[in-house]
């Protein structure tokens, strides 16, 4: 019985570890931003992206549409970019050694909605 207790206790928490690990519900990430990923359901507009590298800087710019709603969205963001290095600074507003990553999310309370992201990096 103890042995039955001790291999269950040991699931649980291995399962737990994976859970806090993997970002919320993430099942795609944007062509032009490799490392953000896009809540469940959400899905890239990749023909209106745009991504423009320069000496200067780089600044992406994409959009993604599904359903959901705002509040939603930026839960879903709220949770998961701290994971991955980023400090919110604002609602929607996030930072990342020297990047800046703008998120806006439009649509009725009750969904579809269309996220825009923005990254620019400061140089």
């Amino acid at each position: 019985m103890r042995r039955i207790l001790a291999a269950l206790v040991l699931t649980v928490s291995l399962a737990t570890s994976l859970a806090i690990s993997l970002p919320a519900f993430a099942t795609d990430y944007l062509s032009g931003i490799s490392d953000l990923p896009l809540p469940a359901g959400l899905v890239e507009a990749k023909d209106k992206s745009t991504v423009f590298d320069s000496a200067v800087g780089r600044v992406v710019t994409a959009y993604a549409t599904g359903p959901g709603t705002a509040d939603s969205v930026h839960d879903f963001y709220d949770d998961t970019l701290p994971q991955l290095g980023w400090t919110q600074t604002d609602e929607g507003n996030w930072r990342r050694e020297k990047q800046t990553l703008k998120i806006d999310v439009l649509g009725p309370e009750a969904g579809p909605v269309t996220a825009t992201f923005t990254l620019s990096s400061d140089n």
